[in-house]
């Protein structure tokens, strides 16, 4: 787990490098961004909603052939657990990398839909004391995510954004983790 948050957390700091040189040099936008991410968590009949506060940075092609392509890294950290029936269940980590695809004509004023595609990991620890011993349990679940993302410029000539976020984290036959994240991006 603490290889996967290194990895992401460098992908981060390196689109964050990428796009403060870019800014000057190449035709890439980056943006930064920081958000409240509402959580559900659906297994075996019950769900849970533990809040977490996410830190997403992405890079943007603007004017090449890969005109509306990025890619984009993301971290969150647990802002509180939640209890159902008994049980408690915390988020302890969550990150992901995802590439995002924006329409290539969207101009700075408009609203800008991107969609995004790639792979999450979310450690989920829960506890019912009820168990005795065994009442902790700490699992990680990675897969294909995918999701979809809003963004609309909050002052005209300012290069800050809200942003509303609907992502898929994971999905199996027993358990679903979905997110919806409303927070205020930057584009340098």
């Amino acid at each position: 787990m603490c290889k996967r948050l290194a990895l992401v957390i460098s992908a981060i700091g390196s689109i964050a490098c990428l796009g403060v040189q870019a800014a000057e040099k190449s035709p890439v936008v980056f943006h930064a961004s920081g958000q409240v991410v509402y959580t559900q968590v659906k297994a075996a009949g019950e769900s849970f909603s533990p809040p977490l506060f996410q830190l997403k940075a992405d890079i943007e092609f603007t004017d090449t052939k890969m005109d509306g392509i990025g890619l984009q890294g993301m971290v969150a950290m647990p802002m509180s657990d939640d209890e159902a029936n008994g049980m408690t269940l915390e988020i302890n980590q969550q990150s992901g990398i995802y590439v995002t695809l924006t329409n290539p004509d969207t101009q700075p004023e408009d609203l800008k839909v991107s969609i995004l595609l790639g792979y999450a990991s979310t450690e989920v620890e829960t506890l019912l004391p009820s168990l005795g011993a065994n009442a902790k349990n700490k699992d990680t679940f990675s897969d294909f995510s995918w999701g979809f993302s809003l963004q609309d410029r909050i002052m005209e000539g300012k290069p800050v954004y809200w942003t509303l976020d609907f992502l898929r984290y994971y999905k199996d036959d027993d358990l679903r983790v979905d997110g919806l994240g409303l927070g205020v991006t930057y584009a340098f």
